[in-house]
């Protein structure tokens, strides 16, 4: 193989590498999402009781568990499709900062730190966009 076709190669290979993990990211958050729609009021009664003991007003911790189950719906559609991949990780990213900081004041630093490897992901495929070739946004094309 020569260093044309080894450097295609290697350019194929972040391809896939990304869209894998862009892809399973995506299920990860839209099955999230679909596993609490279905019981979407127990799931903001618990966030609500569960930030009782913070200075969160009960109605904001409702209003915005709701707004997380819609956003990790959005989120994960998005990332599947690898359609507006880049809005997609961006809001990600902002979803977990908020998450991150309800749980720091819940005292919860094991999932901190969980959020904290998810924020890895999303910031691994930001720096990497330019690999982004499998989805809606480049019609699944290798070209750039």
């Amino acid at each position: 193989m020569n260093d044309q076709q080894s450097d295609l190669a290697t350019t194929l290979d972040r391809n896939m590498g990304f869209a894998i993990l862009r892809v399973m990211l995506g299920i990860n958050m839209l099955g999230r999402s679909i596993i609490r729609i279905p019981q979407i009021d127990a799931f903001t009664t618990g966030m609500a009781a569960n930030f009782a003991d913070t200075f969160l007003p009960e109605p904001f911790v409702l209003v915005y568990a709701y707004i997380i189950v819609i956003t990790e719906t959005i989120i994960g559609i998005l990332l599947i499709l690898g359609w507006k991949t880049r809005w997609a990780l961006l809001t990600m990213g902002i979803l977990l900062i908020t998450l991150a900081f309800g749980m720091i004041l819940q005292q919860n630093f094991g999932t901190v730190a969980n959020i904290l490897l998810y924020t890895f992901v999303v910031s691994f495929l930001l720096f990497h966009t330019r690999f982004d070739h499998f989805g809606l946004d480049r019609g699944f094309s290798l070209k750039k």
